[in-house]
């Protein structure tokens, strides 16, 4: 395929999908890089061009390495072409005796361990990163909140996610819940931001979020970034067993292709869908908690 007209075609993709103009700009210099590379091979978008574009940015930040390869990823998942990337994945690929070797992550236990060191009367903070964590909200999404956006009602937040695109989050974890009821009765402006800065009416800044995250992972010894809040819960309803397309509406994930067998459900169903994964997640919870408490006994 032709390089030039396969990037021509993604970016005016992603326009019609309102993604943010920033992240435009990125992937255009870095799929330009892509052109670059084509043109010396004849134009066309192929295993040598791919190879070629992966190994430049090995001097550069891991968070530029990260874009380049979300973009051509991108790229190629809109072409059709996928299988471009299985030489790149051969020659990074870890031999079979490391991959065994290494301990699988257990990412939702060491967010709960962070959480566990922020301090009880932090509300604001314990609000904050559990919508992240347990709603599944990007942070950029949980910042722009205001006040008016919740509905205690029917328990649900109206989120502005890409391209200014509104959407409706049932608040279906009851400690969420809450802490949001209670955070907006006493700490929160009639109206206006939901989340300020301290003695401000400005709506805080993510760089100060980000700062507090980070300082509670080191308080707490463990590595987790923020973007792990969201990728966490998303690891959750997918073990869960609810269905893909009441996980793409919940995080505004409009990309990618259902599974066939995948059909749209009406909010109720949705929300029902919600509140039976909370309870089969409250049951195992007791079930586990209870053979803790056997062992200790035996013990």
């Amino acid at each position: 395929m032709d390089a030039h007209e396969a990037v021509r075609a993604y970016l005016e993709e992603l326009r019609r999908a309102g993604r943010r103009a920033s992240t435009l700009r990125g992937y255009e210099t870095d799929l330009r890089v892509l052109i670059d590379c084509a043109d010396r091979f004849g134009g066309s978008l192929d295993e040598a061009v791919v190879r070629e574009y992966l190994a430049w940015p090995t001097a550069r930040t891991a968070a530029t390495r990260a874009r380049r390869l979300s973009a051509l990823r991108g790229l190629l998942r809109s072409c059709g072409r996928m299988d471009l990337l299985a030489a790149q994945r051969d020659t990074e690929r870890t031999p079979a005796r490391e991959v065994r070797a290494r301990p699988q992550r257990d990412l939702r236990s060491e967010i709960d361990q962070v959480f566990a060191v922020i301090p009880h009367h932090a509300d604001r903070d314990h609000l904050l990163f559990g919508l992240l964590a347990h709603l599944g909200l990007r942070p950029g999404e949980a910042l722009a909140l205001a006040v008016d956006d919740f509905q205690e009602a029917t328990a649900s937040l109206f989120v502005t996610g890409w391209g200014g695109k509104r959407r409706r989050v049932l608040v279906d974890d009851r400690q969420v819940l809450l802490r949001l009821e209670n955070y907006v009765r006493f700490a929160a402006s009639s109206s206006g931001p939901l989340f300020t800065a301290v003695g401000r009416s400005t709506p805080l800044r993510y760089q100060s979020v980000q700062h507090r995250w980070a300082q509670y992972c080191a308080r707490a010894g463990i590595d987790v970034k923020l973007s792990d809040l969201r990728r966490a819960h998303v690891a959750d309803l997918v073990a869960g067993g609810v269905p893909e397309s009441v996980i793409r509406e919940r995080i505004g994930q409009a990309a990618g292709v259902l599974d066939p067998g995948s059909i749209l459900l009406s909010r109720e169903e949705s929300d029902a869908e919600m509140r039976a994964w909370q309870e089969r997640s409250a049951a195992g919870s007791r079930i586990t908690g209870m053979s803790n408490a056997r062992e200790r006994h035996v013990g």
